[in-house]
């Protein structure tokens, strides 16, 4: 007998390109099968009939209580949004992560990190953290990812004007060039940054992520003239990955719909949800809210679930086994209804618009454990 029988959904599995009605089979932990199951048993069933049922959702960027002071908590915030796997972006550094570890375990969230190149993390929101290269305990960098290399999936630097100062490209280089020893991806925080995204573009290598890609303070991906700078397609072209990353002040309307009406989709969806932006409008709130946004930006439902499921996954090295409804994957499932509703977006400088899809959380699976349900479904 089968543990827990979906019956009835719209199951959106960008990673084996299915979009269609049908069932979804959970036992041991695991996706069993999926498709017409009415004649397969179970001990628990769920009718989605009217809903959309896809993999447990990547969030692959937020900060994560307690590794920051302004981090969420984990597990009620991301069960009630679908998410079944976090990516912590660099709350802590080498000189606390494994303080965190016991919690890391202890999670029913699946959560990662990247290990933040200032020693300390965001240890506090009161000032920003050092990333002079003078201070990187490299070595130190270096042994925790040998140690933790499943758990650990990067380097995280923030490389904006309030932390580099004078120092130029000195502390992205070496962040890369610790990265190029261990063979690990960087994550550049490029809000604000005091050069053009074009000179960090030209930096980084395949693999590695420009987060909060359609910012609008200062340099952006845009040129002169308001359109996609061509050292950004051309960075896409080698490799480059574009996570939007939202948060309060790393999205713009101004940013995000010249790329969007240019064809040039983000790679990944992610929050930088904090305690700062979780449940505050209208700018976050939460992951549901965040998508429904680019849903009424002209996403499709299948390009909208690809960017927060099988896409991080690829990217933290668990393509088949997270983010997808293979059967042996991990048993991570969310039922999401899309109702006709009116809904109003804005950004952090005025940016707004009107839209008419809101997703909404009706339950969530967890390693084949129901986690999350609403009371309605």
């Amino acid at each position: 007998m089968i543990d827990l029988i979906i019956r009835n959904g719209r199951v959106i599995d960008p990673y084996n390109g299915l979009d269609k009605i049908c069932d979804v089979a959970i036992h041991g932990g695991k996706i069993a099968s999926v498709g017409d199951l009415k004649d397969l048993v179970s001990e628990k069933e769920v009718n989605a009939k009217g809903c959309l049922v896809t993999p447990g959702l990547v969030d692959f960027h937020a900060h994560v209580s307690p590794l920051a002071e302004i981090g969420i908590p984990a597990e009620v915030t991301c069960f009630t949004s679908g998410i079944t796997t976090i990516v912590d972006a660099g709350s802590t550094g080498c000189a606390n992560y494994e303080s965190y570890r016991g919690f890391l375990a202890n999670s029913k969230v699946r959560i990662k990190c990247f290990l933040n190149m200032s020693s300390a993390g965001l240890v506090t929101s009161s000032y920003h953290e050092n990333i002079d290269p003078e201070h990187f305990n490299l070595s130190k960098i270096e042994r925790l990812f040998e140690k933790y290399p499943g758990d650990l999936l990067g380097l995280k630097i923030r490389f904006s004007k309030a932390l580099v100062g004078e120092m130029g490209l000195k502390p992205l280089k070496q962040t890369i060039a610790l990265a190029d020893k261990i063979g690990v991806p960087v994550v550049v925080h490029c809000t604000d940054s005091p050069i053009p995204i074009a000179a960090i573009l030209e930096q980084l290598r395949p693999g590695d992520v420009l987060t909060h890609a359609f910012h609008g303070i200062g340099n952006t991906i845009l040129d002169e003239d308001g359109k996609i700078a061509n050292a950004v397609f051309a960075a896409r072209e080698k490799g480059v990955i574009f996570d939007v990353a939202n948060a309060r002040f790393h999205f713009a309307f101004k940013t995000a719909r010249v790329a969007l009406n240019s064809g040039f989709l983000p790679d990944v969806i992610s929050t930088d949800l904090t305690v700062k932006s979780l449940y505050k409008k209208p700018q976050i709130f939460n992951m549901m809210f965040l998508l429904s946004k680019y849903l009424n930006m002209g996403m499709s439902v299948m390009e909208v679930f690809e960017r927060c499921t099988s896409r991080p996954a690829e990217l933290m090295g668990m393509a088949g086994e997270i983010g997808c409804l293979s059967p042996g994957a991990s048993g991570d499932v969310a039922v999401i209804k899309c109702l006709s509703r009116n809904v109003h977006f804005e950004d952090w400088e005025g940016g707004q618009l009107d839209g008419n899809k809101l997703l909404r959380t009706m339950m969530t699976v967890r390693d084949g454990q129901i986690v999350f349900r609403d009371i309605e479904l």
